[in-house]
């Protein structure tokens, strides 16, 4: 009778202990099952943040013009080309370098005194200028790959390239390049034409 009482007492003691290694595999189960589902779930969020970074990275584009420009390409800077001393392609007239650089604010810093060119480089130098260097040529549209830095939806230029803009209608009134070009017929050692939409440019220069 004694021995019947004590195995069943070993045996209720071994149910028992299966009943708890069974809880307790049950439940490392479940947390590994909500560790795997955690860890898919941040992975996903990582890739879409990933994504929209990658959609937000390639999303500037050419800004079509305003202030009285049009857009006219991506042009090389000269300041690396043997023989030219360090000058630029756009030079002789203003510039200026901020980290809310747009598209639009540069254009009307240079229309502002009715410069025939503004250039953008280096996502926030904004450059003014009557003449183009002629040593500085057209290039693809793929080497101004700098998204502004007060716009990134719009292009800026890039490293020694310039997002170019041509002046295609002048504030009435104002003078700025027009007077330049007018004294071309009494000063021709110093000013030339140059065919290419009508723009008059410096001898040292080029017009689009």
């Amino acid at each position: 009778m004694v021995q019947l009482q004590l195995s069943s007492r070993i045996w209720n003691r071994r149910s028992s202990n299966h009943s708890l290694f069974t809880m307790l595999a049950s439940t490392i189960i479940s947390a590994l099952s909500l560790f795997a589902v955690a860890s898919a779930q941040s992975s996903t969020a990582s890739a879409s943040s990933a994504s929209a970074s990658a959609t937000s990275a390639v999303a500037a584009s050419i800004a079509a013009g305003s202030s009285g420009y049009s857009y006219v390409g991506c042009w090389n800077e000269t300041t690396g080309i043997e023989g030219t001393s360090g000058a630029r392609a756009l030079s002789g007239g203003k510039m200026e370098s901020v980290d809310t650089a747009t598209v639009e604010a540069c254009l009307e810093y240079c229309g502002a005194s009715n410069y025939q060119y503004a250039g953008l480089e280096y996502a926030q130098e904004c450059w003014c200028s009557n003449y183009i260097s002629s040593l500085s040529t057209q290039l693809e549209e793929s080497n101004c790959s700098l998204a502004c830095k007060g716009n990134d939806t719009e292009l800026c230029g890039g490293y020694l390239t310039i997002t170019l803009y041509n002046l295609t209608s002048k504030k009435s009134g104002s003078s700025g390049s027009s007077s330049k070009t007018g004294a071309a017929s009494t000063a021709a050692s110093s000013w030339t034409y140059v065919l290419g939409a009508g723009v008059m440019a410096l001898t040292l220069g080029t017009a689009l």
